[in-house]
């Protein structure tokens, strides 16, 4: 089943860049990402909580996706039609259609500092991305499954220099397409010159349990050209109730082929805020990736929390870049 949704994927690859090739003047690229998992749990059966890797002793796919781009001038659009559990997880909320969209936007450069943004996109809250192969571990930490993944409105990016960049953003709310509950954002982004990074991002709005005010801060810091660690913090409040939690990842990667990585996390939301219930755990991961090509990826992770257990989680990425 697995394999004939990657062919699905690879042949709407290989038509739509056989379309980009035919125009000069506009610029069109595509590329088919999938992520196919195994987990084997302690506990049997994954909570519901978790919107990744959900089945529990079967082979699945987490994430399929085929992802367009045209760019012409001052233009930039972008969209990205996915499948798979974490789909059908974390967007359970939304239309029937609207459950397939990873992205769906509109670019303008307004000059050279600065754009416009408009429709839907990743969020602007977070380190971890949907697609697990831009991230360190192979599971997603509880910062990453309880913030929002993608967010709707208008964004202003600013970028006065190459290492410094803002962001304003109007939004629909805390992760929606369908529903409008008015709410604002901001980021701020800066590249120190040994490679640093310090990323601040904020929410503001009204999710029905009075006014949420959220901020997510994390610092990615190279100890060595093969050695890196990363630190973050979430922090929410929302009616005067408080939720947190924070996270250390470090990182080794000895080569191009092979990366390990650890990771350290805690996350407290005492008064069920973003949880169903309230809720604390610990947990602790240690991650492999083999990087085979450019195309074929293997992940492995071994994962311990106080709550749930130990999970070993298996998965092989298959990333099909433009041509």
């Amino acid at each position: 089943m697995i394999l004939r949704i990657i062919g699905f994927f690879y042949l709407l690859f290989i038509s739509f860049n056989s379309l980009g090739q035919s125009s000069d003047s506009l610029k069109i690229q595509s590329n088919v990402y999938a992520e196919a998992y195994y987990l084997n749990s302690s506990k049997g059966i994954k909570s519901p909580i978790f919107y990744n890797h959900t089945s529990v002793n079967q082979p699945a796919l987490n994430l399929g996706m085929v992802e367009f781009f045209a760019e012409k001038k001052r233009w930039k659009f972008q969209s990205g039609l996915m499948m798979g559990t974490y789909v059908q997880k974390n967007l359970a909320a939304e239309p029937k259609y609207w459950k397939q969209i990873y992205q769906l936007n509109l670019q303008f450069q307004i000059d050279s500092t600065s754009q416009i943004l408009i429709g839907t996109f990743p969020s602007h809250i977070g380190l971890e991305s949907a697609k697990n192969i831009e991230n360190d571990c192979f599971s997603r930490s509880y910062l990453a499954e309880n913030s929002p993944y993608y967010e709707t409105g208008l964004a202003w990016n600013y970028s006065p220099k190459p290492n410094l960049s803002f962001r304003v953003l109007a939004l629909n709310g805390w992760q929606t397409m369908a529903k409008f509950n008015p709410a604002l954002g901001t980021q701020f982004l800066y590249i120190g010159k040994s490679g640093w990074k310090f990323n601040a991002s904020q929410f503001f709005g009204n999710e029905g349990k009075g006014t949420r005010l959220f901020l997510n801060n994390f610092a990615q810091i190279p100890i060595s050209k093969k050695l890196s660690y990363t630190i973050g913090m979430d922090v929410g409040v929302e009616s005067g109730k408080l939720w947190h939690g924070g996270l250390l990842f470090l990182t080794w990667k000895p080569n191009s082929k092979i990366r390990m990585s650890s990771r350290a996390e805690y996350y407290s939301d005492p008064h069920a805020i973003i949880m169903p219930n309230a809720f604390t755990d610990i947990a602790k991961s240690i991650s492999f990736d083999y990087t085979f090509n450019k195309m074929f990826m293997f992940r492995s992770e071994l994962k311990n929390s106080t709550k749930f257990g130990n999970d070993l989680l298996l998965g092989l990425i298959f990333l099909f870049p433009a041509l």
